[in-house]
């Protein structure tokens, strides 16, 4: 009787010990797993993004939270930049993942007068990679918007000034690399005495005088010509009688500037209109020989991009009597400031 319990305490006891070593297994097991997870999510986060500046925003983040972070970038002015982190980028995003938000059109239809302002002083600021990428972030919000042509058009002449002076400074460098031996040399022949030369007798008065002017200095109808503006008019309170370039002194000059005659007023623009904003745009542009508009242009405005593009459709519909010099006609430069009042 003692041997059968003896032999069944034997084998409890390796039964309770198998137990204990496995429990010990699984316990460090598990420590080892938890320890794997952890050190896995330090060395690569899957779960959020940190952009260079501003909040952190989660990969998987949904709508609200996407415009919530949207409408923190706007009030932080974070427009356009940071790349990655900033208003434009964020309704875009909401935009792909639901075309007809409204809540993201509104806004971006809102702040693109902003941001565009943000792309010129970068553009100012002569980080033209930089600009680029905020041009092109402006073109998917509005690709039709006309003020991206204006930002392109400003930055490729930032550009092409940029390489100007380059080229200008190399050359200058060419130029000045043996004024070094030549300032010697001048040195040297410095102490001989120079002869004196006999006075040049004085220059003739009459059309002599007259003829030593420069071959590009302007002559006065060219000087007329330039000065040529159509009166100013404000959008709500446009006369309806025929609008006249100031004549006089051009007319004097043997040129006829041209005669407005079918003024068509722009549209005032409905989010401007919203917000109650009033401003003016000058434009410039060309009446050809057969009375129609060419080459319009802005050439300043307050407040920028508000009203560019309304002036410019209306002003590329307007009809005139051309202009005539020396009896012909011919085209003509003109200045036109249009106001937005409400």
């Amino acid at each position: 009787m003692s041997l059968v319990s003896s032999h069944r305490r034997h084998h409890g006891v390796v039964r309770h010990g198998l137990l204990i070593v496995i429990v010990f297994m699984l316990a460090a097991a598990a420590v080892i797993f938890w320890e794997l997870k952890y050190r896995a999510n330090t060395d690569e986060p899957s779960e959020q993004v940190v952009a260079a500046t501003g909040p952190i925003v989660r990969e998987g983040a949904g709508i609200d939270e996407l415009l919530q972070h949207a409408r923190q970038a706007m009030a932080d002015q974070r427009l356009l930049a940071p790349a990655g982190n900033n208003a434009f980028e964020l309704y875009l995003m909401v935009l792909r993942r639901e075309p007809g938000n409204r809540a993201a059109q509104d806004a971006l239809r809102e702040i693109f007068p902003f941001a565009a302002h943000a792309a010129e002083q970068t553009i100012d600021e002569g980080n033209d990679g930089e600009a680029q990428r905020q041009i092109a972030l402006l073109a998917k919000a509005d690709p039709q918007n006309y003020t991206l042509t204006l930002l392109q058009s400003k930055l490729q002449a930032h550009q092409a000034a940029v390489a100007q002076e380059a080229l200008q400074a190399q050359q200058q460098t060419k130029r000045e690399a043996p004024s070094g031996g030549i300032a010697v040399a001048s040195k040297a022949t410095s102490s001989a005495p120079a002869p004196v030369a006999p006075a040049a007798p004085p220059a003739p008065a009459g059309p002599m005088a007259t003829a030593a002017r420069p071959s590009n200095s302007p002559v006065p109808a060219e000087q007329a010509l330039a000065q040529l503006h159509v009166e100013s008019t404000a959008v709500e309170a446009a006369p309806r009688q025929v609008a006249h370039a100031r004549t006089t002194p051009i007319e004097a000059a043997g040129i006829v500037p041209p005669v407005l005659t079918r003024r068509v007023e722009p549209v005032y623009p409905a989010e401007a209109r919203r917000t109650r904003r009033q401003g003016w745009v000058d434009v410039i542009f060309t009446v050809q020989p057969d009375g129609s508009v060419a080459g319009a242009s802005v050439a300043d405005a307050d407040p920028r991009y508000v009203f560019d593009r309304a002036a410019l459709a209306a002003v590329g519909r307007w009809q005139f009597t051309p202009g005539m010099q020396d009896g012909k006609v011919a085209a003509s430069q003109v200045r036109q400031r249009i106001e937005f009042r409400l």
